[in-house]
């Protein structure tokens, strides 16, 4: 908006120039170069530094050097938190863990099904409907049943489920 402005001023400015050279000069002589020319050279060099100056320049962006020394290998991070849901409490067992493997589960039925997530959610904590939808009734008592006891219980839980998470057709 300001280039557009500084052409009207410019325009405006160069307008009263002829006007006023004009009235000065015999009407009978042609312009001249410096009457013509001139002007435009300066309106077009206030236009440039006008357009440079608001221009931006890149930045140089400098590589984040990532460390190197420490590197996670994903068998032993996923390891470590079997180890760590296997112990935990209770609680976190179901609030965590169980849920994760409930959310898998509603995202495999509702990509096979069709069916929206809230309406798998309700169908699938109904004891009644959740075992007919998913027509196994070992995979619904693994995710919504009591939790088990023990360390190995538990991670036998969590692969199974998986595994039969990832059999499940609808």
């Amino acid at each position: 908006m300001n280039t557009i402005r500084l052409l009207f001023w410019s325009a405006v400015a160069y307008g009263l120039l002829l006007v006023f050279v004009r009235g000065i000069f015999p009407s009978e002589s042609a312009p001249t170069i410096s009457l013509t020319g001139i002007p435009l050279i300066v309106i077009v060099v206030m236009i440039v530094r006008d357009l440079t100056r608001r221009s931006t320049t890149p930045t140089v962006r400098r590589p984040i050097a990532a460390s190197t020394s420490f590197r996670w290998n994903h068998v032993q991070f996923l390891s470590g938190q079997f180890r760590v849901a296997a112990s935990a409490s209770n609680s976190y067992f179901e609030n965590v863990v169980r849920a994760r493997l409930r959310e898998l589960l509603t995202t495999k039925v509702s990509l096979e099904t069709g069916l929206d997530n809230a309406t798998l959610r309700r169908i699938l904590s109904d004891p009644m409907e959740g075992p007919g939808l998913l027509e196994d009734e070992t995979l619904y008592r693994m995710l919504y049943g009591p939790t088990p006891e023990g360390e190995l219980a538990r991670i036998n839980l969590i692969g199974d489920a998986i595994d039969l998470i990832g059999a499940w057709k609808g």
